[in-house]
């Protein structure tokens, strides 16, 4: 009996934990005026203040892979290994990254995700078809 009480309660908080990595930390939608790019509207707002390196990359490669191409993110972090590492993981996960800009104690990385999986600057059909009709990988 307690076994099923003690595996209960697990299975709650990891239920709980689930749910609010789930959540949008930032519910209200606002712009930022960013350096270079002028002013840009946020879809979703991801808060990492205290926490590692590892789960502030992970979490935020998972809410990449389920954002909608043109979905605009901010990712704010106190852990420098998580700032300088997001922004060389951007290419891979069909992003581009906007700006990152120092908050006080914290940075703040936005990102926009691509609206085609091609690298920005590659245009489609970029080889050449030979005489079988097939694209050359010169």
């Amino acid at each position: 009996m307690a076994q099923s009480c003690f595996f209960g309660s697990i299975g709650r908080a990891l239920s709980g934990i689930r749910h609010r990595l789930s959540l949008p930390v930032g519910s209200r939608i606002r712009e930022v005026d960013l350096p270079g790019q002028g002013v840009v509207k946020l879809d979703k707002s991801l808060n990492f203040v205290g926490d590692n390196c590892l789960r502030t990359v992970l979490i935020t490669k998972l809410t990449i892979d389920r954002a909608k191409p043109g979905t605009v993110l901010e990712v704010v972090s106190d852990n420098l290994s998580a700032v300088e590492t997001i922004p060389f993981m951007l290419p891979n996960c069909n992003c581009d990254h906007l700006a990152t800009v120092s908050a006080g104690d914290c940075q703040k990385i936005y990102l926009r995700k691509r609206q085609n999986g091609l690298p920005p600057g590659q245009a489609t059909g970029a080889g050449s078809a030979g005489p079988t009709g097939r694209e050359s990988t010169k």
